[in-house]
């Protein structure tokens, strides 16, 4: 039910950050990284280079990478976090996925992004319009 969870959530939780050019991309990105140590590693190499080949002309909107493919992105993402993982990091990984999901229904994560400098630093890094 945990790995059900996070793959789930976890495909959410990226499709809810697909609202301006790159963010999705951007954040996938820095999770598939953060993730790529251990043995199950290997799970998020390819997503990781996906999201970073998309990038540019996700920045420049010429493409986007769209409910299909941050959902993708975000549920292999979910299941690296399931994998070789001890059922109480499994479950603190559920808890924060749920819990920023269950604020995105009354936070905008823009509004968040926009009012916190490196966050709005880093989500226009690249965009042709801020």
């Amino acid at each position: 039910m945990l790995t059900t969870g996070l793959v789930a959530g976890t495909a959410n939780l990226v499709n809810l950050l697909d609202l301006r050019p790159g963010r999705a991309a951007k954040a996938g990105s820095l999770l598939a990284a953060g993730l790529l140590a251990g043995p199950a590693g290997p799970l998020v190499a390819g997503p990781l280079g996906a999201s970073l080949a998309v990038l540019p002309t996700d920045l420049d909107e010429r493409v986007m990478l769209g409910d299909a493919g941050a959902n993708a992105l975000g549920a292999v993402l979910g299941l690296r976090l399931a994998a070789g993982r001890s059922r109480a990091v499994r479950t603190a990984a559920l808890a924060l996925i749920t819990g920023l999901t269950l604020a995105s229904e009354k936070v905008s994560f823009t509004r968040v992004i926009e009012s916190t400098p490196v966050l709005r630093e880093v989500d226009r890094l690249g965009r042709r319009t801020p």
